[in-house]
């Protein structure tokens, strides 16, 4: 039923996104944690904290949806991308919160919408120096955020035909957030404060024994379905024209990189999973519209969401 619907490509549907989400986040306002979790960010009210986060990732998928559809993505324009992304950040009970990834991934997905922009076009300045800018920004809400980096030059050399203005541009819009920051940190004495450690930069200090059975195979679950999905991502490259292929393979960069945070968050693999869960919500959107048996789409879906369920009270 749900990917029947999420298929469709009627703008009603983002009104379902709105309700599933709300539906999905119901629990995190009334179950407590067993596990504190001291890294999130919060304004001491809960429900302010998991209605800015609900609406966050409202925006988030219903906005990829739109990147999607408008760089032809997917074969066929419909709203599984925003069916994915809303399933990955409701995935766990620990990230049914207001946490940094949740809002360092605002900025990452609009300047991941900036890179797209730059296949083929001459005079790309601007959008080179917002992709960098936007990376700096999320790297003050998530440090980690800043390996997204090295993908603005990746793509920069893939897409287009760079010169050393370009390199230079990308790095002043880097730098200024930093620089902002750090001069803020001087002028207010906080500066020797500063530290980075792996430790500090793990926000869900939650070992895969801290999980219960139905969380577990939750994770299960999606890795299962994942290799496939990534084995039909790189097949449908062969199918695609050459710019909707080079902005494919962007995407999989996206995803490989997002992964390499694991070696700087002290292996926090829950804030992994959701800094890859824009790419991860295209290659799974991909798999479920490509799947010929309807029936199993559905099943497979409805699986995803009742493990779910039932990890939010396991």
């Amino acid at each position: 039923m749900l990917i029947s619907i999420f298929k469709s490509n009627q703008k009603l549907v983002n009104g379902i996104v709105l309700l599933l989400t709300m539906v999905l986040w119901l629990p995190a306002f009334f179950i407590e944690l067993e596990i504190e979790l001291p890294r999130l960010i919060t304004t001491e009210l809960k429900w302010v904290d998991i209605s800015m986060a609900i609406l966050l990732i409202v925006g988030q998928s219903v906005y990829l949806n739109i990147i999607v559809n408008e760089y032809k993505l997917l074969k066929e324009n419909s709203y599984l991308t925003s069916l994915m992304l809303m399933i990955f950040n409701s995935g766990n009970l620990f990230l049914l919160n207001l946490n940094q990834v949740i809002i360092a991934n605002s900025f990452i997905l609009i300047a991941f919408h900036q890179l797209l922009r730059m296949y083929k076009l001459k005079n790309n300045y601007v959008i080179l120096f917002n992709a960098a800018f936007l990376t700096g920004i999320a790297s003050l809400i998530y440090l980690p955020c800043i390996i997204y980096f090295v993908l603005i030059w990746i793509t920069l050399s893939y897409t287009t035909t760079p010169k050393w203005r370009d390199f230079i541009i990308s790095l002043l819009g880097l730098s200024i957030p930093l620089i902002y920051y750090f001069t803020y940190k001087f002028v207010f004495g906080s500066l020797n404060e500063f530290k980075i450690s792996n430790n500090e930069l793990a926000i869900f200090k939650v070992d895969w024994v801290d999980l219960s059975l139905f969380q577990q195979v939750f994770f299960a679950l999606i890795i299962t379905i994942f290799l496939p999905a990534f084995m039909g991502f790189l097949s449908s490259l062969n199918k695609s024209v050459v710019r909707v292929r080079k902005m494919l393979i962007v995407v999989i960069l996206m995803f490989i990189i997002g992964l390499a945070t694991l070696i700087v968050n002290g292996v926090d693999y829950l804030a992994t999973f959701l800094m890859v869960s824009i790419p991860l919500a295209i290659i799974s959107a991909n798999f479920f519209q490509n799947i010929k048996r309807r029936w199993l789409a559905e099943l497979i879906c409805l699986s995803l969401l009742t493990i779910l369920t039932l990890s939010y009270f396991s």
